[in-house]
């Protein structure tokens, strides 16, 4: 699988099921369905920036980080907004994302593939 669509994949699975921690929180209840699509769109756009930096870059540290700081960068973006009653979740939010980036960060670099190149071409 190439590291874009890994990206993708992993992101959006990681966002679903960050979505669906919300289920903990009974006040956002009437939220659910807004959250759970944020947050697997969260997940899949920072899993598509992770996988083209792992395609450009070689490097797990600078994967780790770029997935680290998209996913916290697109967190706050969320958190920022308050809720109904004017409350911000900046670590409910942000803690999650940028534990999502980081793993998909981790995994583009290390288990996504390269793309082949023809042979015989510069």
């Amino acid at each position: 699988m190439s590291k874009p669509v890994l990206g993708l994949t992993l992101g959006a699975v990681l966002g679903l099921l960050d979505g669906l921690g919300a289920f903990f929180y009974p006040e956002v209840a009437s939220q659910m369905m807004g959250i759970i699509l944020g947050s697997t769109f969260k997940g899949l756009l920072t899993g598509l920036i992770a996988g083209f930096v792992a395609r450009r870059l070689q490097s797990l540290p600078l994967g780790i980080l770029v997935g680290l700081v998209t996913g916290l960068l697109l967190s706050y973006l969320v958190a920022s907004f308050p809720d109904e009653q004017g409350r911000h979740f900046y670590v409910e939010i942000m803690l999650p994302g940028s534990v999502l980036g980081a793993i998909v960060g981790f995994a583009t670099q290390r288990f996504g593939e390269l793309p082949r190149t023809i042979a015989g071409t510069a």
